[in-house]
């Protein structure tokens, strides 16, 4: 019994060591894609690189779907279906030229990375204990951080690298060029599109390497087989179920909240790259590396979330982080007002921005399944996944065929944002104030406790 129990628990650490291992390539992948390949849609198909928030909302929707199938085929053809669709999406926007490809690849290459995301918290609560489940999460989390911030501070500086040399230019003078892709000379256009490529084609052979640890996990029905017996509720059941866990007064205040957040954020977060390069002037590379940092940031600040929450509550931690924030999106939105120093003032803000707000990410998490009975926590978290990815879908629509029409729309979206999170963190602080206070407490009575 001892030897079988000691293989189940080797089985265990090897099925998410693999599992991580994915995750690190598939935020790898995904950090080309939130740059790179953005860029590269705004020359070839810009009515898709202005709705791409859209595309991220339906890859949500795709994504919540298709894991309602892991109790019929297990998590592990999943992963692997993760690896290859990114893949496949990326592969063919290079060779498929067409606006109908634009838009599928864009879909499938999103649901590819949101679907390895999503399967992230299933699969580790599988796998783990609950005294070493938040372990097993951070070390994902961090490792998935750290992934995404490298592919963001070298993809700028491959894509460029990648342009000189079909260019002829040397690497100075590529990034020198970068600063203006709208005035390009049709010559060094078509040599910056296909330095674009490059980079991606590279990014499909890496998402492809990570079926590699998915083939690898060692996977039994029993690992995911037992879900199905929950989850085989009457439709009109869940729908009850659901249906009950939003009515509450402080649900339904916390899903308005989450609304308007992931409205606000997909107004601006998934083009940063683009305004610092086409709005402020700041080359590919250095625009690529700020974009960057703001990703090694999260990893920074939230070393410092346990200490913010027990000092100042959940509430005050969740609302105050954001509306902190906003000084400093109104700054990157006016960088070019600094003249010489827009780099430092820009990459800073940045830097400030992304910390904070994300700071109070384990605090989101924990604060929406406080909010609802315990047995209406899974319908609950459905309903908000739902919220935010209609939320996305209605801020990609509207960036794409109002906000972004003119390249000075990159530069209002922050305004709106701005003023979209100060209403929300006005709601969250008024609507769900006694929870800051029970937070406290707990925090308190907790001090010194194993």
């Amino acid at each position: 019994m001892e030897e079988s129990e000691s293989w189940l628990s080797k089985r265990k650490t090897w099925n998410i060591s693999m599992f991580i291992i994915s995750y690190v390539i598939s935020n790898l992948v995904s950090g080309i894609i939130y740059d790179t390949y953005i860029n590269y849609l705004q020359e070839v198909s810009i009515t898709v690189a202005t709705s791409f928030w859209a595309f991220y909302g339906y890859a949500t929707f795709i994504s919540a779907f298709i894991l309602v199938f892991i109790p019929k085929i297990g998590y592990k053809k999943l992963l692997m279906f993760s690896s290859v669709s990114c893949s496949a999406a990326l592969l063919s926007v290079l060779y498929l030229d067409s606006p109908t490809i634009f838009n599928i690849t864009t879909l499938l290459a999103l649901t590819g990375i949101q679907l390895h995301y999503a399967m992230l918290a299933p699969f580790i609560a599988v796998y783990t204990k609950s005294k070493n489940k938040i372990s097993w999460y951070t070390k994902t989390y961090y490792m998935g951080y750290i992934g995404y911030f490298l592919t963001t501070f070298l993809g700028g500086a491959l894509t460029v690298k990648m342009f000189s040399l079909r260019a002829g230019q040397t690497y100075s003078s590529a990034k020198a060029l970068t600063e203006y892709v709208s005035e390009m000379s049709p010559v060094m256009k078509v040599a910056y599109l296909q330095g674009n490529k490059d980079v991606l084609f590279m990014a499909a052979v890496l998402s492809l390497s990570a079926i590699v640890p998915a083939i690898l996990i060692r996977e039994k029905k029993d690992d995911y087989f037992f879900m199905s017996t929950e989850e085989r509720k009457p439709f009109i059941q869940q729908v009850k179920d659901i249906l009950k866990s939003i009515m509450g007064r402080d649900s339904i205040i916390y899903m308005i909240y989450w609304a308007m957040i992931s409205f606000g954020m997909g107004l601006f977060s998934s083009y940063y790259t683009v305004f610092l390069n086409r709005n402020l002037h700041i080359d590919k590379v250095t625009s690529s590396q700020l974009v960057s940092l703001s990703y090694l940031a999260i990893v920074v600040f939230m070393l410092f979330t346990p200490w913010v929450v027990k000092k100042f509550g959940q509430i005050v931690t969740l609302g105050g982080v954001a509306l902190l924030s906003i000084p400093f999106m109104l700054l990157i939105a006016n960088g070019d007002a600094f003249g010489k120093y827009t780099i430092p003032v820009v990459g800073i803000s940045l830097f400030i921005r992304s910390g904070l707000i994300n700071l109070s990410s384990p605090v989101d998490s924990s604060l929406s399944m406080e909010i609802v009975p315990d047995r209406y926590r899974p319908a609950y978290a459905s309903a908000l996944n739902f919220v935010a990815g209609l939320a996305s879908i209605a801020s990609g629509m509207f960036t794409g065929k109002v906000l972004f029409v003119t390249q000075e729309g990159y530069r209002t979206a922050y305004y709106i944002a701005a003023i979209i999170y100060d209403v929300a963190c006005t709601i969250l602080l008024i609507g769900l104030w006694k929870y800051n206070k029970a937070a406290k407490q707990e925090g308190e009575s907790s001090h010194g406790e194993n």
